[in-house]
């Protein structure tokens, strides 16, 4: 991993936006993190160096947040994530990212498109749904495994629901270190991450570790209303994005 200038425009913007998403705000803005990466690095290698940040992060994450989840969200999500996970390890070599990135696009797209243009009254909470929450958990699994892009489809159900701001953070962060430990073992067995890609990965921990800080003093400034805007906002513009890249 050469650190040149072309690096500090790219691999360190990347990792900062890991670390502001593992404070719960912004998910979807990482969906640039991987793509800046790989201008410098091959696609495995990238998702290689990001996963032990994103379980270092997700470890600091998950004490600040320790008492603030909701468990039977957690109880039904995190099954299915894994189901996606063992998925995406089978035909990871079959997907492009660009592909994976595309549907991820549609989807997030449509539903925060409907959100803003559609849904009248923006604050009601929509109830739990086995079905969705599956769905959507096992796909969330299956593009965190090939690109770490799962915010999108755990957004999709999470955010419905309208739970209270610390607690909708609380328990994406739950979800994401339950799915970021199950991923790492088959990580391993795939030689993505080995012993030199661990040694980058600390290297490169204390930028995440800014973004963590940043993104907690973001979210004591930002009302609940407001706070789920912008996270529509974000998976919107992010989304569009992604249609833009494949389409064009």
């Amino acid at each position: 991993m050469e650190i040149n200038l072309l690096f500090f425009f790219t691999v360190v913007p990347a990792i900062i936006l890991y670390g502001i998403a593992k404070s719960g705000l912004g998910g979807s803005m990482t969906l640039i993190s991987v793509p800046l990466m790989t201008i410098v690095m091959p696609l495995n290698q990238a998702l290689g160096i990001i996963l032990p940040i994103l379980i270092f992060s997700d470890f600091i994450a998950v004490y600040k947040y320790r008492k603030e989840f909701d468990l039977g969200t957690l109880k039904l999500m995190v099954p299915f994530a894994a189901i996606g996970i063992f998925i995406g390890s089978l035909t990871f070599s079959y997907f492009s990212e660009e592909l994976l990135k595309f549907i991820i696009g549609v989807m997030g797209f449509l539903f925060a498109g409907h959100y803003f243009f559609f849904k009248k009254n923006k604050e009601k909470k929509s109830e739990k749904n086995f079905f969705k929450g599956g769905t959507c958990s096992v796909v969330a699994g299956f593009t965190s495994f090939c690109v770490h892009a799962g915010g999108t489809p755990t957004s999709l159900y999470l955010l419905p629901l309208r739970m209270k701001k610390e607690i909708y953070v609380g328990t994406r962060i739950f979800f994401f270190t339950f799915v970021n430990l199950i991923k790492l073992p088959l990580y391993i067995s795939l030689s993505m991450t080995n012993f030199e890609s661990f040694k980058q990965s600390a290297t490169l921990f204390p930028v995440a570790l800014l973004g963590i800080l940043i993104g907690y003093q973001l979210l004591k400034i930002i009302e609940e209303k407001l706070f789920y805007n912008i996270l529509y906002a974000l998976i919107f513009v992010t989304s569009a994005k992604l249609l833009y890249d494949y389409l064009v």
